[in-house]
Formats: C-alpha cells, sequence, structure tokens
C-alpha cells in the first residue's frame, strides 16, 4: 500500500513518474499498479498453499523477503523522485536485505 500511495504521489502531486511519458497521474499507469500488486498477493497466496503442501515454510519466507525487498527498493525510488534524501544508512539495509534475498531464491530458502 505505501509504495501504491508514494507512487500516486509522485505522479499526482511531483508529475515526476517514470510510468507516464508526461510524468502526471494517469489512469491507465494507476490501474496497471493495482494490478500488479495483486498479482503479487497471488503469487504470495500460492506460495503459502505451496508451503502447506511440503510442509514447510521455506517458499514463503523467501517469496515475501523477495517482494518486501523490492516494495523497499520502489518506495526509495519514489522518495528519490519526489526530492526526499535517503538516508545511507537506509541504502545499505535495502542492499543487504537484497543479497539475502537472492540467496534464498538461489537456495530455495535454504542458507
Amino acid at each position: 500500500g505505501v509504495d501504491y500511495i508514494t507512487g500516486l504521489i509522485v505522479a499526482g502531486v511531483f508529475k515526476n513518474s517514470t510510468k507516464t511519458d508526461s510524468g502526471a497521474l494517469g489512469s491507465n499507469a494507476a490501474f496497471m499498479g493495482l494490478l500488479r500488486k495483486g498479482m503479487v498477493l497471488l503469487v504470495v497466496l500460492v506460495a503459502c498453499r505451496l508451503d502447506i503442501m511440503i510442509g514447510t515454510n521455506f517458499v514463503r519466507d523467501a517469496v515475501v523477503i523477495a517482494y518486501c525487498v523490492n516494495e523497499m527498493l520502489s518506495i526509495v525510488e519514489n522518495m528519490g523522485l519526489m526530492g526526499v534524501p535517503i538516508p545511507e544508512a537506509i541504502t545499505k539495509a535495502i542492499e543487504i536485505l537484497k543479497k539475502k534475498s537472492e540467496t534464498e531464491d538461489k537456495n530455495g530458502g535454504n542458507e
């Protein structure tokens, strides 16, 4: 939700969106964003069901961590488009989480 709202602010208020040619808010871009968020929830649901079937939490955890990192990156990108300075600690934390997510994806959730 935070990513979607910050995206709306970037497009609606700052008119600096990378999703439209004009940078302004577009109904098609907003609708596509909602569709993407819905598909993310569907993938998480499938991962949860898969974990129930195989009796683990690895798949769900890997999927959720990967999407959380992706959402954080998008939120930070939106903040940058708004002109908000990003503290170095946040960018370092995101990089650590991104590496952890990539490692879990490669190992199937096992480290």
